[in-house]
């Protein structure tokens, strides 16, 4: 019985104590030493960081001043840039006005070109229908007629786009030379007469037809409408001989005629002052 009886080994000390060693020790001493290195660093960062958080009153001024300067020279920039965009804007909208009244001195010409011949016309009119040998000239006084409404240009008309653009858009305060902007203002302030006028010419026309149609036939002037030409009809005669119609019409004719006339006038004045406002942009601006 004691032989089959086996004994537990024994742990040896010195055996388990080598198994369960660690690969390193560091010793005591150069923990402790680590330790102190640590806390020794971790001083010296709070340190620094405590000296680098002061700081004094020059320290704010010049970053202040830095802020400041940066900010000022991209206002600068940007004021710059808007002063050149509205330079140019301010050329683009002359010269487009330039072109506008151009084309109003050229329109005033005209104008005064067709009254003068127009103004002719009526004039023969009058004379033929106060003439003792009226029916005589009857197929020029159907012409003379029907050509006072037909063949000119009764209504005076202007450029003044550019200008309204200007003025709805708020760009008139780009033209920065006052003279050249009272001028443009005061010419185009100017027109509103011209304006007014064409409406007394239009009523003086629809009266200048109602007292035709009293007179005239109305078929044979239809004719000179399409034909353009004097009829070739011999024995044309008025479908009226009342003195009374015949002088409303003639009344009608002369107060159509005054209208035009104080129109022209208007007009001429007018391209003077299209012409001397021309004369200003292109010395102000060395517009061709």
């Amino acid at each position: 019985m004691a032989d089959n009886i086996q004994e537990e080994p024994i742990d040896d000390p010195k055996s388990n104590q080598s198994e369960n060693q660690p690969d390193e020790v560091i010793p005591a001493k150069e923990t402790e030493a680590i330790s102190t290195n640590q806390e020794t660093e971790t001083m010296e960062v709070h340190h620094h960081a405590h000296h680098d958080g002061k700081r004094n009153w020059k320290s704010y001024f010049w970053e202040f001043l830095m802020l400041f300067l940066a900010v000022f020279c991209g206002f600068l920039a940007e004021y710059q840039l808007e002063h050149k965009i509205e330079r140019d804007r301010e050329v683009v909208y002359l010269k487009n006005l330039y072109e506008d009244l151009k084309d109003d001195v050229y329109q005033f010409n005209e104008y005064d070109s067709i009254s003068t011949i127009y103004f002719s016309n009526i004039d023969s009119l009058m004379i033929l229908m106060k003439s003792p040998d009226r029916d005589n000239h009857m197929k020029r006084i159907y012409y003379l007629e029907r050509s006072a409404t037909m063949n000119v240009k009764n209504f005076l008309s202007y450029n003044a786009r550019t200008f309204e653009q200007m003025k709805h858009s708020g760009h008139l305060r780009l033209i920065r030379k006052q003279q050249v902007a009272d001028s443009i203002s005061a010419y185009y302030f100017s027109l509103q007469a011209l304006d007014l006028q064409n409406i007394i010419i239009k009523d003086r026309i629809t009266e200048y037809m109602q007292g035709a149609g009293k007179v005239f036939d109305a078929q044979i002037l239809f004719d000179i409408f399409k034909t353009k030409q004097e009829p070739a009809i011999d024995s044309l005669k008025l479908i009226t001989n009342n003195e009374q119609d015949i002088n409303m019409f003639l009344t009608n004719t002369q107060y159509y005629y005054g209208a035009r006339k104080l129109q022209q006038e208007a007009c001429n004045e007018r391209a003077k002052r299209a012409k001397g406002l021309l004369e200003l942009m292109r010395k102000e601006y060395d517009f061709e």
